[in-house]
């Protein structure tokens, strides 16, 4: 690959970004804030990347809605600490609700956990003995395994799938159904036969046993690129960084620096970013791009007898190789007098598992249906999967009118497939190569791939860069 004649040189402090994603953009955040100048690179044409605002000129008054229905927890400490760096009270993006779950089925009857005002894990407990539809010992099974749970601080020597965990604590099929099948989906997206159970009580672990708020339910009032991405791209602006759109990287060169040449310092490398238009040159690097695309830049490189190993993550059983997990986000328009019973119901027995409201959004009458992990769905034309949500909707609005518009968005490789061990692939945000790093859910959070993992990739790997150039 020939690079562009245009080649930009950064100054030595200075720190390129390959990606525009929610990882990326925290981690450009937190450098831009401790004064370290970015060059952010997207391939899209607008930032966001699996959490962005859509515009569908053809639909229902040609509205933008999300590529995909998010919900925060209380427990996404690190995502509301950044949203507060950037100068955004919680109050005017998020409505924040105590934990109330209402869980509809065309077959059984409802399912309701509502958590009273106490103290966690008290609030829990109370919520599990006093949940509707459930009968007395179903409820108390729930509430020992919780307990056993806590006990063993959430850890589990050895990972087994969330299915075995929940078959090892003798949790009846209508609570595995209704309750924590229900949540794993929500929280890892995939299924509980091959979830891994040590994150998934990663999850339960920051959700329910610190603090009460924690457990709360925070949902969007915006469409994501308004709340996020846009005030992310002022603050860069302001801090003399820059953001550029539409600048698909096809290649990443390394060489040692002159300053490592002429001296017996600890090795300097200098990466040159090729975009189609332009080249990048900084002695910093982040991918914070999907593993298969980091995958590869890396194997682009053209100068590979720099490094000893050809692995280049940490730790060295690392792998960028990763299953991937289809969200299917089902929207569906009617008249703005259409509301759900609440602003987030749940289903079981049906296709669809998680049902929004966005009249938050100042979108009446719009509805998003959230199907997590592979299903029947994945086959089905788009025109018959509207119509089967429709007739599920009905379970909890008997007196649903006929839908006027949908819209389906299809992410096919929307997560990482969040397996049994996954622990052990998944790399640390620092490489073998001293200047490259990674951010991305996908890396060693501990956390499966949501915002929260996202954000907090990010902020990981710009204190790893902020720390270094201390050091210096």
């Amino acid at each position: 690959m020939s690079i562009p004649a245009s080649i930009q040189h950064l100054d030595n402090k200075s720190v390129i970004i390959v990606g525009g994603g929610w990882s990326g953009l925290a981690c450009a955040v937190t450098l831009a804030n401790r004064g370290i100048k970015v060059q952010l690179l997207e391939s899209a044409r607008q930032l966001g990347g699996r959490a962005r605002r859509i515009q569908f000129k053809k639909f229902i008054s040609g509205q933008s809605i999300d590529n995909g229905q998010h919900i925060m927890l209380g427990a996404y400490h690190s995502t509301l600490g950044l949203f507060k760096l950037l100068g955004i009270d919680e109050a005017d993006i998020l409505e924040r609700q105590p934990l109330d779950l209402n869980l509809y089925s065309p077959c059984h009857c409802s399912i309701r956990l509502k958590a009273p005002v106490l103290p966690a894990p008290f609030h829990l407990i109370f919520a599990l003995l006093s949940t509707q539809g459930l009968t007395l010992n179903e409820r108390i099974s729930a509430i020992k395994m919780s307990l056993k749970l806590a006990v063993n601080h959430y850890s589990l020597k050895q990972d087994l799938s969330v299915s075995e965990l929940l078959k090892k604590h003798q949790q009846p099929a209508i609570v595995i159904q209704t309750l924590w099948e229900p949540l794993c989906l929500a929280t890892m997206n995939t299924p509980i036969h091959h979830a891994s159970a040590q994150v998934f009580l990663n999850t339960l672990k920051d959700s329910f046993s610190r603090n009460r708020k924690d457990s709360d339910l925070l949902f969007f009032k915006n469409n994501l690129s308004a709340i996020f991405s846009d005030p992310v791209l002022e603050f860069i602006s302001q801090h003399e960084g820059q953001v550029n759109c539409a600048a698909k990287v096809i290649e990443l060169n390394i060489r040692s620096s002159e300053k490592h040449l002429q001296s017996s310092e600890k090795p300097v490398y200098d990466f040159v970013i090729t975009t189609p238009d332009t080249s990048y040159q900084s002695h910093t690097v982040v991918l914070a791009t999907p593993p298969h695309i980091s995958e590869r830049l890396l194997h682009s490189m053209n100068n590979l007898s720099i490094v000893a190993k050809k692995s280049f993550l940490k730790p060295e059983n690392a792998s960028l190789n990763f299953n991937y997990e289809p969200i299917y986000t089902v929207y569906m328009q009617y008249p703005p007098s259409v509301k759900l019973p609440c602003k987030m119901v749940g289903f079981f027995d049906t296709i669809g598992q998680w049902a929004i409201d966005r009249s938050l959004c100042q979108q009446d009458g719009l509805i998003a249906m959230v199907i997590s992990g592979p299903g029947k769905q994945t086959q089905m034309p788009h025109n018959q999967l509207a119509d089967l949500i429709h007739q599920e909707l009905k379970v909890c609005i008997p007196d649903l009118p006929q839908w006027l518009d949908f819209r389906i968005i299809t992410e096919k490789r929307a997560t990482f497939s969040c397996t049994v061990n996954i622990e052990q692939q998944r790399p640390l945000n620092s490489t073998i190569i001293p200047g490259l790093f990674l951010a991305g859910d996908y890396t060693n959070t501990h956390y499966p791939a949501t915002l929260e993992g996202a954000i907090r990739s990010g902020i990981n790997t710009a204190q790893l860069i902020i720390n270094r150039n201390i050091s210096k």
